[in-house]
């Protein structure tokens, strides 16, 4: 049976525009059925403190997470719509990551400034809005230094809003600025350059203001209620994109073939394949995730639930079944013989968003991939204290160290795979 592709770019925009909004829809249903929804939670989540680890859950309540998920996805699919941009495999994986750490750190009130940074940006650069605003989006890991100021700017409540938001603004500006860098760096090799540049940005941000007589302190806040709904809210996501992409693609399987035998570097499944298939993708990746934290015991905390549908959300553009799981391995087998547990909170989701060096399994084979895993875990355990543990992507931040390192000794030792 022949596979079933859209006819235009703008098909494939408006489907994936449905979809998104659907995402939207489907989180305020949660927070409605999940009985714990309230105003005032939702508020604690806009203006508590936001760093590395914050779980929303455990701040304001699984209600109020879904409901704020359900404004950030909303925030993230207007701002693509101002910019003019075609929704594309990057607005499933920027969109469907912000969607997750909404659980984890995002909110309405410090991503708007971020965006509108990256808005400016674009007006300095004289570009269009439609080039910078993905990327913007990612940027929104960066929200912790915004709330940081609102509670630790040093002066009245009013003046240190104004700080924080100035802040989110200027880390809208030089986040995209930063990552055309960091990307020729790691060539592409780490999946979330954003995260990468955040955490360069906020290297230095964090240095001067320390200099200023600021202080900085990581947090642990980890929910373990609520598992099976929060399962339950997966496994739907995650089996809806599979089956719907399944019925998209014809009913047909071999464009998952066709992904499966990609490295994974610098592409866009949507473009590489189709919708259907592009969203197979997505729901393959993801269910690895849920079914390597059901395995291993893990919980179902807002930081968790940020990873899984951050494999999901890039099984877009990266991430697949054959090369994420070599990561995964690396960093099981490292469980055996290092001081750490799989299922220390930290270790399960930072294995999660681990999977965006999988291009290395891809590109040089599956011993890459679990080297890569390995080095991954050991570095992103300590570059938390380097941006002070304001970077919500600070794996992207680990996976590009670990890209500039591994890069090299990759193409020195191995003969590329076509």
């Amino acid at each position: 049976m022949s596979t079933k592709r859209p006819s235009t770019p703008e098909d494939t925009s408006s489907s994936i525009s449905r979809l998104l909004t659907a995402l939207v829809a489907y989180n305020g249903i949660f927070a409605l059925i999940s009985g714990s929804f309230t105003p005032e939670g939702l508020v604690k989540i806009m203006f508590s403190e936001c760093g590395l680890i914050t779980d929303y859950i455990a701040v304001g309540g699984l209600g109020a997470s879904f409901m704020n998920a359900a404004a950030v996805t909303m925030i993230c699919i207007l701002a693509v719509q101002i910019s003019g941009s075609l929704f594309k495999g990057n607005s499933l994986a920027s969109i469907g990551m912000t969607c997750g750490f909404a659980f984890f750190g995002i909110n309405p009130v410090n991503l708007i400034p971020i965006l509108f940074g990256t808005f400016l940006y674009s007006l300095l650069r004289k570009e269009s809005f439609a080039n910078n605003v993905h990327v913007g989006i990612w940027a929104g890991c960066a929200g912790p230094i915004v709330q940081y100021m609102f509670h630790h700017g040093g002066f009245a409540m009013p003046v240190n809003v104004i700080l924080g938001i100035l802040m989110g603004i200027l880390a809208g500006i030089l986040i995209p600025a930063c990552a055309q860098s960091t990307l020729r760096a790691h060539e592409g090799m780490n999946l979330y350059n954003a995260g990468f540049a955040t955490g360069v940005v906020l290297v230095g941000i964090s240095a001067v203001m320390k200099g200023f007589g600021y202080t900085f302190e990581s947090v642990m806040t980890w929910n373990t209620e609520h598992r099976m709904l929060i399962i339950i809210y997966l496994a739907i996501i995650l089996c809806a994109s599979l089956i719907y992409g399944y019925l998209e693609a014809g009913k047909s399987l071999q464009g998952l073939i066709t992904i499966g035998k990609h490295s994974g570097h610098k592409v866009d499944f949507t473009s590489h394949t189709d919708l259907g298939t592009t969203l197979m993708s997505m729901g393959i990746t993801g269910i690895i995730g849920l079914v390597y934290i059901l395995l291993i015991g893990g919980d179902m905390s807002g930081p968790v639930i940020s990873g899984i549908l951050s494999m999901w959300s890039f099984g877009a553009i990266g991430k697949h079944y054959r090369n994420v799981i070599w990561v995964l391995l690396g960093i099981v087998l490292l469980s055996f013989v290092s001081g750490w547990n799989l299922t220390d909170p930290a270790v399960q989701f930072s294995a999660l968003l681990g999977t965006c060096i999988c291009p290395f399994a891809g590109r040089f084979g599956p011993l890459w991939g679990v080297l890569a895993g390995m080095l991954h875990i050991s570095i992103v355990r300590q570059t938390g204290s380097f941006h002070a543990w304001l970077n919500l992507y600070n794996n992207g931040f680990a996976g590009g160290l670990v890209s500039m390192i591994l890069l090299p000794v990759a193409q020195m030792f191995t003969r590329e795979k076509k």
